[in-house]
């Protein structure tokens, strides 16, 4: 078996010891119709069980979309930066960066489904569920030097949006140890993407998760796959 394969077997089946860890790299890349947009982190959230201490199995990771049940396990991973963060504009006196606290996040969200075959995780067949992109004109959103907090941006799914050529690969994905409860570690290399009402939008990381968030299995909504997505 693949080092790719051990890794996420480990992950997933047992989400406690990892198996040999895999070498992640400190890049995260984002660019909207051709601009680049400021990423800060990459993180994910994992459907987790009811104890919050492994992945949820889940009947289908397409929710009924492809016409044939795909057993596997769901997960959003983002890359991500905030509304209020160190690159909008200088510190104040007394600050390290302009704001301490992190506010709204900007950036991209990639909700991927992850078939189990044969009791086994299969990465290489990993799907792209949905995805959410938040643009600000590659960082330069205008905002005045008395705002507080820098405007979001828009968020260029809706229920209306034409989506095409929407396309992911996952080369390595290693989660945290859930048992123990990790916020962060592990780490993923992928490159995703989609054309968005004409807009391309391309995403490339090679990272380890900053922050890793549990979701209970009752909390299922946000993963819900979409129809453009899925056929």
């Amino acid at each position: 078996m693949k080092k790719t394969a051990l890794i996420l077997a480990a992950a997933f089946a047992a989400a406690a010891l990892p198996a040999s860890a895999a070498d992640f790299g400190s890049k995260q890349t984002l660019t909207i119709d051709g601009k680049a947009a400021y990423l800060a982190e990459t993180s994910a959230r994992i459907l987790a069980n009811k104890e919050l201490k492994a992945p949820e199995l889940v009947d289908d990771i397409t929710d009924g979309l492809s016409g044939t049940k795909v057993p596997g396990y769901k997960i959003m991973i983002m890359g991500r930066t905030y509304s209020a963060a160190a690159e909008t504009k200088p510190p104040k006196e007394g600050q390290s960066q302009w704001r301490e606290k992190a506010y709204v996040h900007r950036g991209i969200k990639l909700f991927v489904g992850i078939p189990v075959a044969k009791g086994k995780p299969d990465l290489a067949h990993a799907r792209l569920l949905n995805i959410g992109v938040v643009d600000d004109n590659g960082g330069d959103a205008p905002h005045t030097p008395d705002e507080k907090i820098r405007p979001v941006g828009k968020q260029l799914m809706n229920e209306n949006a034409v989506v095409e050529k929407a396309h992911l690969h996952i080369s390595e994905l290693e989660l945290p140890n859930m048992k123990k409860g990790e916020a962060s570690g592990g780490g993923v290399k992928l490159k995703a993407g989609a054309v968005i009402d004409g807009k391309a939008v391309e995403t490339e990381l090679d990272s380890t998760f900053t922050r890793f968030y549990t979701a209970k299995p009752t909390s299922s909504e946000p993963f819900k796959a979409d129809k453009r997505f899925v056929k």
